[in-house]
């Protein structure tokens, strides 16, 4: 028995099957005696429809498990003919394959960036054209090859196989040579975006060097201001993705970005409660105002150096997730730069904070 005789005999019996159920359910319907003949008559031909959609599915669900299963043989007979004219071949295909699989993985991780990290957005971008573009080759030459290898196959199935054995040895060299080939390419072409996520982690690393050393030079002043208008806002989501990632890097950074935005939660807070006494004592009124810029200066210049911090970090993050790697001199440089300009910022804050809180004075009687 062949195995489509199979499927038919499968499909004729799932189909009396369900038409034995409605005809059992149609019965005990008539035989309750609760609907006159005609509505019965009427129910019977609704239920039909269903009946004739779920047969329908059915037949399509054998059809496509017949289609896997001779795609599946179908496979398996051409990575053997493949293997038996020239085993590489075979083995460049696979390879290709593998290759698709993970850009498509790659593809979908850019997507997730871009929307999560709006401050890297062009950079992503970027990355994603270039990884778009490998892919879009990649899959131009496996197409390509499969075609070739495809009409070998049928063509050793239904002629002299010999002949076409021997043909395609030779053809199947070529063919490996252009995978191997295109391979390399794409190779370099990702390898080509390396450089974007370089001048960026440069660029951010700069920019939080700056607080602590100033830039000197007018060109280095202005592409420190082009960083700095270039920070978007950070979510929640983000801040906390960037803040356990520093936590991964080294524990006392991620303790240190939480003790900064701590004294910026309780500049906020110190800033409303002399704004609530400023209201009822009028006549305190130069005082306490200093005392609220002085809060509000904290706050404003605590958030300033936490936004170029978490930048730093987002650069960082980025890189290493579009596949820069750790021991790159760049990304060393950022972790030498977080690990001295975060305590920098901390321990500037703290000093105002602690200057604040001790600022009260008061004018001697004469």
């Amino acid at each position: 028995m062949t195995f489509d005789t199979f499927i038919l005999i499968i499909f004729i019996l799932v189909s009396l099957l369900i038409l034995g159920v409605l005809v059992l359910l149609i019965r005990q319907i008539k035989k309750d005696g609760r609907l006159p003949a005609e509505k019965l008559t009427t129910l019977a031909a609704i239920l039909f429809l269903p009946v004739i959609i779920i047969i329908a599915l059915v037949f399509k669900g054998l059809m496509d498990w017949r289609s896997e299963i001779e795609f599946e043989k179908n496979r398996v007979e051409v990575e053997q003919f493949v293997t038996s004219a020239y085993e590489p071949l075979a083995e460049s295909q696979q390879l290709i394959l593998t290759s698709l699989s993970k850009m498509g993985s790659l593809l979908r991780e850019t997507e997730e960036l871009e929307i999560a990290f709006p401050s890297h957005f062009q950079l992503i971008q970027k990355v994603d054209k270039q990884r778009r573009l490998a892919q879009s080759s990649l899959y131009k030459i496996h197409k390509e090859s499969d075609k070739e290898v495809r009409h070998a196959w049928i063509s050793h199935k239904t002629m002299d196989s010999s002949d076409v054995l021997a043909k395609f040895s030779k053809q199947a060299v070529q063919l490996d040579s252009s995978i191997r080939n295109a391979m390399k390419k794409n190779q370099a072409q990702l390898y080509g975006t390396q450089d974007d996520l370089i001048r960026d982690l440069d660029a951010a690393r700069k920019l939080l060097d700056s607080i602590r050393r100033p830039a000197k030079s007018e060109k280095q002043k202005l592409k420190n201001i082009e960083t700095q208008n270039s920070i978007k806002y950070f979510s929640d989501r983000t801040k906390d993705t960037l803040i356990n990632f520093l936590g991964r890097i080294d524990q006392r950074l991620q303790n240190e970005i939480e003790t900064l935005q701590e004294v910026i939660r309780l500049s906020g807070q110190q800033m409303a409660k002399v704004r609530s006494y400023l209201l009822k004592n009028q006549d305190l009124e130069q005082p306490l105002s200093k005392v609220i810029a002085d809060w509000k200066d904290l706050e404003q210049s605590s958030k300033a150096h936490l936004h170029q911090i978490l930048y730093a970090a987002e650069s960082e993050y980025i890189a290493l997730t579009l596949r820069l790697k750790e021991n790159n001199p760049a990304v060393k440089a950022m972790h030498k730069s977080l690990q001295v300009n975060l305590p920098y910022v901390v321990g500037i804050a703290l000093k105002k904070r602690n200057r604040i809180n001790q600022s009260y004075s008061f004018k001697r009687a004469n």
